[in-house]
């Protein structure tokens, strides 16, 4: 009885003892728990306001970057604006160099002189339909004119100026009017200081001394009297009218007048003016274009006679055409042809005629090769007034070939031969050099 007594109380304490330990832990854990939660209620506390702090932060970052954003918005709105003026506006310019020589010269001994120009010009918009435009020009070198027999047409058109100074040789306003409608727009004005060779007595062919042929009776009919200065820049105003629709695409014609300064000093501009008139014909035949241009013109500057030297207050006049027309899609041809009053200048008559050849059959296709002969008609007066001139006409031909080293340099070897310079028989020279030339 006693031992299972002993037993009895053995088991019960054994049992007794998880039970306590049990409790014990329970408190613990509970106390842990208590604990856990406060520390979980700080940290949500801390968060809370770190986050409150974040956002107020975040959001003043981001009224700073809407404002930042407005004022990029607003700059780059003046710089897209600053941009689309800037690409409406149309600056360029060319430096041109020429090399030439003579050989048998008959008016003094050979050799080779150089010359130069550059040219500067900026177009901008002004108004609805038109545009302003100023160039600039400055050279120097009179190349071997000075040592070269009187002629009636100089073999380097490009020397203009001698003098290391800029001027401002063009400086007009152009603009059209919306007759008969806004997209039809056909008449057009331009006013200003210009160079009248612009406008009238062009030649997709023949008319620029830069760029191709070089003596002056390819680039301009030399039997047109122009006004202006000794290099045709004068105030002037030419309106032109357009006869055909823009819908009508096998025929433009157009007709141009123009009245200008004689003289080109801008002194009582229109007291003795040049005054022009022209019909432009523009037609293709089978996709090659033709251009038919004719014109009459007087020049109300005071001209004496050869013969007469006291009939010194004469006008000049006078009528002419030019011409170019495609023959292939490599070939084209030109002609000018003009008469002026014999009693008036030196001689009455000219004539000239020339090919242009794209070097695509070369695999040359930028390069071009230019050949002409023109003729120049003494007038009498002035044959029969001067003992020395003997001959009825001036002959002159030129050979040039362009070739491109780049899209903005080209070198053009240049050959000519002057028979009869300045009506003189036995006057005959041959003419030789290069132009090199870089457009930007």
């Amino acid at each position: 009885m006693p031992i299972i007594l002993i037993v009895a109380v053995l088991v019960s304490l054994m049992c007794a003892l998880p039970v306590y330990a049990q409790d014990s832990d329970t408190e613990t854990l509970k106390r842990r728990i208590e604990e856990l939660e406060e520390r979980t209620r700080r940290l949500e506390k801390d968060v809370l306001k770190e986050h409150t702090r974040m956002l107020e932060d975040m959001k003043l970052h981001l009224e700073t970057l809407e404002r930042n954003l407005a004022m990029v918005d607003y700059r780059t709105g003046r710089l897209r604006a600053m941009e689309e003026r800037l690409e409406a506006f149309t600056i360029g310019g060319d430096l041109t160099m020429f090399l030439q020589a003579v050989a048998d010269n008959p008016a003094g001994p050979d050799g080779a002189e150089g010359s130069y120009s550059a040219d500067l010009f900026l177009m901008a918009p002004a108004g609805l339909y038109g545009n302003v435009y100023f160039r600039g020009n400055i050279g120097e070198g009179d190349g071997i004119v000075p040592s070269l027999p009187a002629m009636f047409s100089g073999p380097n058109a490009d020397l203009e100026f001698n003098q290391p100074v800029f001027n401002l040789v063009e400086a007009w306003y152009w603009t059209e009017f919306p007759l008969p409608d806004t997209r039809d727009r056909r008449l057009e004005l331009t006013i200003g200081k210009i160079d009248p060779t612009a406008l009238f007595d062009t030649n997709r062919v023949a008319n620029s001394e830069t760029d191709q042929f070089a003596a002056n009776i390819f680039v301009n009919n030399i039997a047109i009297d122009f006004g202006g200065d000794d290099n045709y820049y004068g105030a002037g105003l030419s309106v032109a009218y357009r006869f055909t629709s823009i819908y009508n695409k096998g025929l433009k014609v157009t007709g141009r007048v123009g009245i200008f300064e004689g003289d080109g000093d801008f002194k009582d501009i229109l007291d003795r003016p040049f005054a022009i008139a022209e019909l432009d014909i523009w037609r293709p035949y089978y996709g090659l274009n033709g251009n038919y241009r004719f014109y009459i013109w007087t020049n109300e500057t005071a001209h004496t006679d050869p013969a007469d030297p006291s009939a010194n207050d004469l006008s000049n006049r006078g009528v002419g055409m030019s011409i170019d027309q495609e023959v292939s899609t490599d070939v084209a041809l030109f002609l000018r042809y003009g008469i002026q009053r014999e009693r008036a200048a030196q001689f009455d008559m000219s004539i000239s005629a020339g090919i242009q050849i794209l070097g695509n059959s070369w695999k040359r296709g930028n390069d071009r090769l230019g050949m002409a002969y023109g003729m120049t008609r003494v007038s009498s007066p002035y044959r029969e007034s001067t003992s020395e001139v003997d001959a009825d006409y001036e002959h002159h031909a030129e050979v040039y070939y362009k070739w491109w080293a780049n899209k903005n340099l080209s070198v053009t070897p240049d050959i000519q031969y002057v028979a009869n310079a300045g009506g003189v028989s036995g006057n005959d020279l041959f003419i030789y050099g290069a132009r090199m030339q870089l457009a930007f």
